[in-house]
């Protein structure tokens, strides 16, 4: 009998909603069932040995997940028990299983799920506690907004599909997705299209009143009034990609789904996907 991992990531905002014992029996009728549960950041499992890898955790599992399943043999199956599941929602449109991705993004030598950003406000993707998110939810987010609104300086060029930009940008995102920390701001995504898109927002220099004022407005353009065509302004880019090369003047932290990753240098490009990745019902798995 074929072998099956189940992760379930007790650090995740809504972990308490994971019935141990239905999962498992579902999933028992067709493997030889391993549970794994993770209580710490220190905690580690292993893919290696397994057919199917079920994972019950947010959106830093599920990139964790497809970052460390190499068989392409090894089918992964995600249930989304975190704090936003930005992820999953942006892919589920029916109750039953289905093939969540034909294509990856990737960033350098690993995969993102949705999204890759440094600058305003993304440290709030892997700077608040995990006891914080099972406590509050989306409000041990909404507490710290305003101290992460800051006016960024990050130096940048910019190769998008081989046209060339250059200045300091407050922000930078790769987003593979239609939103983002609830925002549904791209409309222009289209899943599985081969395409990622590029959000960049220009600095008007150091973090100070005036400055936080001036980044507002391209910040509120952005998320609440959304994009329906690409833009180009003297306040912000926005444009579809198939290739996209950043090169940074420091290592500079990106939020990577909800972890924090260092780049210097930062290549994105689309791949296919080795591993038959699904999405599960939480219906039937959830107490």
């Amino acid at each position: 009998m074929d072998k099956c991992l189940i992760v379930i990531n007790e650090l995740c905002g809504r972990s308490k909603l994971v019935n141990e014992s239905k999962i498992k029996a579902l999933y028992s009728q067709y493997f030889d069932t391993t549970v794994v549960r993770i209580n710490n950041r220190n905690d580690t499992w292993s893919p290696e040995g397994y057919h199917t890898i079920v994972i019950c955790g947010g959106d830093g599992t599920f990139n964790r997940t497809i970052n460390s399943v190499a068989n392409p043999e090894t089918d992964i199956i995600y249930y989304s028990f975190g704090t936003f599941n930005e992820f999953a929602k942006n892919r589920i449109n029916n109750k039953n299983y289905y093939n969540a991705l034909t294509e990856y993004v990737a960033a350098n030598r690993s995969f993102i799920g949705y999204v890759c950003a440094a600058g305003s406000f993304t440290p709030l993707g892997y700077i608040v506690p995990e006891e914080e998110k099972k406590k509050m939810g989306i409000f041990a987010y909404i507490r710290k907004i305003l101290s992460q609104y800051k006016v960024y300086n990050i130096p940048a060029k910019v190769d998008i599909d081989g046209e060339q930009f250059e200045d300091h940008y407050t922000l930078l995102m790769i987003i593979d997705s239609k939103r983002c920390f609830g925002f549904k701001f791209n409309h222009l995504y289209k899943e599985n299209d081969g395409q990622v898109h590029i959000l960049l927002i220009k600095s008007p220099g150091k973090n100070n009143f005036i400055n936080k004022v001036k980044i507002f407005f391209p910040l509120f353009r952005a998320f609440f009034i959304g994009f329906r065509k690409e833009v180009h302004n003297k306040h912000l880019i926005f444009k579809s990609a198939k290739h996209i090369n950043i090169l940074l003047e420091e290592e500079t932290s990106f939020d990577v789904d909800g972890d924090e990753k260092v780049f210097k240098d930062l290549t994105i490009n689309v791949v296919i996907p080795k591993n038959r990745i699904y999405i599960g019902n939480l219906s039937d798995i959830k107490k």
